[in-house]
């Protein structure tokens, strides 16, 4: 994730890592296992932000564009091989 972060960034891809259903510390732990560094993190008590983008486990990605759109979802199992073959035609 941090590779594809860093050679996005520039072109206005944000990363946002969101914890729903663990603790706030649990996710900052896993933000910095991870080397999340600059990428931003949220935690979402009410499970709210989940709720409205449809994801309703942990494990996975969402690519949201500029309008709030849904443009693709990666779950368990995804890697970096995903991302950085999706990114492309984001750019």
């Amino acid at each position: 994730m941090q590779r594809a972060y860093n050679q996005y960034k520039e072109k206005g891809l944000v990363v946002i890592g969101l914890g729903f259903q663990d603790t706030k510390s649990n996710l900052v732990k896993y933000a910095k296992d991870m080397k999340m560094g600059d990428m931003r993190l949220v935690f979402d008590t009410e499970g709210r932000i989940a709720a409205r983008y449809g994801i309703s486990y942990g494990a996975g990605t969402v690519f949201i564009d500029r309008k709030g759109i849904v443009t693709k979802r990666f779950v368990a199992g995804f890697g970096e091989k995903e991302f950085l073959n999706y990114l492309p035609a984001l750019f």
